[in-house]
């Protein structure tokens, strides 16, 4: 199991301690652990080899008869293979005299974490301090790891020797007295330290050299964490829209989403996470741009109450979004009679209507209202007379001009509707076609007046009819 450590630490559980495992050599030992090797020769010089050596491992001594007094022959005649890592004083290729020892300490493996990097070391040491003494580091930056193997026969001590040991749990640091052969549980005991079987224990030595123990708090369990899930942008085309232009219109909403996760924690800090399940909350709004397509024509930007000579400007929305239009306003950059150019000869209505509301002065190019007005006043049964009535009202009004329009009242067309689009009655063309206009203003005398010349007559008398 990984540990994260704040300065030269051996780290452990409390449901495991620092042990130390039996290594390679296998050592008989007991209270009679004299069993002497003799081999029966009749030759006299072979006797007079016999050598009696003490062999000494980990701590416990028995005598060893050999007649090679080599130290790899007392080895095998003791049955003692030794391990790569293990001590052996004087070494193997030496010989021993006779009455001498032969010294053997069994190395144990370690994981040593030097600055977050894992190695394993070997040490025949009996304490963890001295362990890490054997390994050369001390510092912040150093943990020793515990073997957690089940075939450890004891617990390894916490010190060598009676020392002050640093105790910091629960942000707290006290000092306690260690003594030999104590494990860390005991040390933390006696400190009046309780912990649980998830927590961590861990032994560190500082750059002083104080020996500290330290505790990290371990729970674990299902925690919930609410997501932000963002939304995506779609880009559709727009024909009310000229190429080049783009805006958004619909504005993009987050949604969101609850991870389930599993976690441990270690003094509130996240050891090990785990995603175990992902709910969707609320979906996300597509935020739409619309993109336009319609051809750009000085025309087109006329009529849609944009100067020809306008130019795609950025701007930034009250909703925080860009979008890039035609943005000048029709007779902000040309004059009047710049914009006439664009609508002289037209029909189209949304032109008209738009260069009008510019101030551009137009003028009917086509057929004479006026003998379209003569037929259909005698169509309605009025005389020559009446129909001279109307021309003179008329000439008053509007000088026959179907685009005549009032900057001040907002009258229109040849009998200056108030407004014009009351002659949307007669023809949806009102605004271009005379015909149309004729028709709706015939009406509206003889509706309200009876006859042109009696229109006349109240026109001459009050300025309007």
């Amino acid at each position: 199991m990984g540990h994260t450590q704040t300065r030269g630490q051996i780290t452990e559980s409390v449901a495991s301690r620092l042990t130390r495992p039996r290594s390679a050599p296998q050592v008989i030992v007991g209270a009679c652990a004299a069993a002497t090797l003799v081999v029966a020769s009749a030759a006299t010089g072979v006797v007079g080899s016999r050598s009696d050596i003490m062999l000494e491992v980990n701590g416990v001594t028995r005598p060893v008869t050999v007649w090679n007094s080599h130290v790899d022959s007392v080895l095998a005649a003791a049955g003692i293979t030794v391990g790569p890592h293990d001590l052996v004083q004087p070494s193997a290729e030496e010989t021993v005299p006779n009455g001498g020892t032969v010294i053997v300490r069994t190395a144990s493996p370690h994981t040593l974490s030097v600055d977050g990097r894992v190695k394993t070391v070997w040490s025949t040491s009996e304490s963890a301090d001295a362990i890490l003494a054997d390994a050369g580091y001390s510092g912040t930056q150093v943990a020793l790891a515990a073997d957690r193997s089940s075939t450890r026969p004891t617990v390894t001590s916490l010190v060598a020797r009676p020392r002050p040991v640093s105790v910091i749990v629960d942000g707290h640091e006290t000092t306690t007295q260690a003594r030999p052969g104590q494990q860390t549980h005991q040390v933390l005991e006696s400190a009046g330290v309780k912990v649980s079987p998830l927590d961590r224990v861990s032994v560190s030595t500082a750059d002083d050299g104080q020996l500290v123990v330290s505790v990290a708090r371990v729970s674990r369990g299902e925690a919930t964490q609410t997501q932000s899930v963002p939304f995506t942008q779609e880009d559709r085309e727009d024909a009310q829209m000229f190429v080049g232009e783009s805006q958004v219109t619909t504005l993009g909403v987050n949604g969101s989403s609850m991870t389930t996760v599993w976690e441990e924690k270690a003094d509130d800090a996240v050891v090990h996470r785990v995603e175990t399940s992902v709910v969707n909350l609320v979906e996300p709004t597509t935020q739409i741009r619309s993109v336009g397509t319609k051809d750009v024509t000085p025309e087109a930007l006329v009529a849609a109450g944009i100067d020809p000579k306008a130019k795609l400007e950025e701007k930034t929305e009250a909703d925080g979004t860009t979008s890039v239009r035609y943005r000048a306003k029709l007779g902000s950059l040309s004059t009047p009679e710049e914009l006439a150019q664009y609508v002289s000869g037209s029909e189209a209505a949304d032109l008209l209507a738009a260069a009008q509301s510019a101030g551009v002065p137009l003028t009917y190019s086509g057929e004479d209202p006026r003998s379209i007005a003569q037929g259909l006043v005698s169509g309605r049964g009025w005389s020559s007379s009446e129909f001279q009535c109307l021309v003179t009202l008329w000439n008053r009004e509007s000088g026959w001009n179907p685009y005549a329009a009032n900057p001040s009242s907002g009258a229109y067309g040849i009998p200056q509707a108030l407004p014009g689009t009351k002659m949307a009655s007669a023809g949806a063309d009102w605004r271009t076609n005379p015909a149309t206009q004729i028709t709706w203003g015939l009406g509206y005398i003889a509706g309200r007046y009876g006859t042109p010349c009696s229109a006349l007559g109240h026109s001459n008398s009050v300025g309007w009819y």
